[in-house]
């Protein structure tokens, strides 16, 4: 099953080299915690208290969360809204729509939210909308065909449906039909300029396709619309670093940190570029150590900080990283390799 999410957009953020010869790439993805959502969660949680079982409350709640892709929370809200009464059609969306953009969802939750979704088109057979969530439960299981029907029928009906030209995108992508996919993320953006999250997604696709010039001028657009969403100041910096401006990027990491502390993968780029590109190996040591203070498990750091200290003959400190790391994934093959590297060479 090729799964992934669509409507409520996971942003995957490239990480710098683990090796000179392998990419290494993760998933990030953070949500913003902005003042104006904050206050209406708690607003809304202390109604609830007070009445629990109104359906509308609930419902307001779950759109919160879904607007802030808390798929938790939304679909926390959306099963409570939904057991409340189940032929309401706004709980029954919430529901849906929380089922299939949950971490790792089922296909029985898929196929669960695929029902929900006919029932409701059933009752409103002309609403764009329905037609693309349920398009979406088609994509998430591979049935594309099916999938761009329903999309293609939305778009019938409206052809200014932003979310329809974002799910064809998002299959496009899929398939690796790459100018298909910025085509239809462009139309998107051309219906609605001010969708953050379209930007987000058109940066990270011009990422694959290696179109890094681009890719950051749409990240720069999304920093203009939040400017301290870490997502989009990543992809700035991440582009920057493909781009070979490192100096740039290393300005746009440390404004990371500034913004969010927590999030720590800044570090390991900026050891990386000053072990690789700026050959200041004890800046290279200082953030990988900084790193690990705040994710001990992070394996590419242990790495990288083996291979720093290798390259100043600190042989044995390399080998303890070398050997956290094993220690961490025994079969890690750079670490292995590496260590096996150090048995030749007379350690002090």
């Amino acid at each position: 099953m090729i799964k992934y999410l669509v409507l409520g957009i996971v942003i995957i953020l490239s990480v710098a080299c683990s090796t000179e010869e392998e990419q290494e790439s993760q998933h990030f993805f953070l949500t913003e915690d902005t003042n104006n959502d904050t206050d209406i969660l708690i607003q809304l949680t202390d109604s609830l208290e007070k009445d629990p079982d109104n359906i509308h409350l609930w419902i307001q709640k779950g759109n919160v969360c879904k607007d802030r892709l808390d798929f938790a929370c939304a679909l926390n809200a959306g099963a409570k809204a939904f057991l409340i009464d189940s032929t309401n059609i706004g709980a029954r969306q919430l529901y849906a729509w929380s089922l299939i953009n949950k971490p790792n969802a089922p296909v029985s939750d898929i196929e669960r939210a695929k029902r929900h979704f006919q029932y409701v088109l059933s009752l409103q057979p002309r609403d764009p909308k329905t037609l693309v969530d349920l398009a979406n439960t088609y994509s998430l299981t591979g049935d594309f065909r099916t999938a761009i029907k329903y999309i293609n029928d939305a778009l019938r009906i409206d052809e200014y449906y932003r979310d329809g030209y974002v799910l064809k995108g998002s299959i496009y992508k899929t398939v690796e039909n790459y100018d298909l996919a910025l085509s239809s993320y462009q139309t998107a953006l051309q219906i609605d300029p001010d969708f953050f999250i379209g930007y987000l997604n058109t940066g990270w696709l011009l990422t694959e396709m290696e179109n890094h010039s681009l890719a950051l001028e749409y990240y720069q657009t999304a920093v203009d619309l939040q400017p301290e969403n870490i997502n989009a100041l990543y992809g700035v910096a991440k582009s920057l670093q493909d781009l070979e401006r490192f100096d740039e990027a290393l300005v746009e990491y440390r404004h990371i940190l500034e913004v969010n502390p927590k999030f720590y993968i800044p570090y390991f780029n900026q050891g990386y570029i000053k072990q690789y590109h700026q050959n200041d190996l004890d800046s290279a040591a200082y953030f990988y150590h900084e790193l690990l203070k705040k994710a001990p498990d992070y394996i590419g750091a242990w790495y990288q900080l083996g291979e720093v200290y290798f390259t100043q003959k600190k042989y044995t400190s390399a080998a303890e990283c070398y050997v956290k790391a094993l220690e961490i994934d025994e079969n890690f093959t750079p670490a292995r390799t590496a260590a096996e590297r150090l048995r030749h060479i007379k350690i002090e």
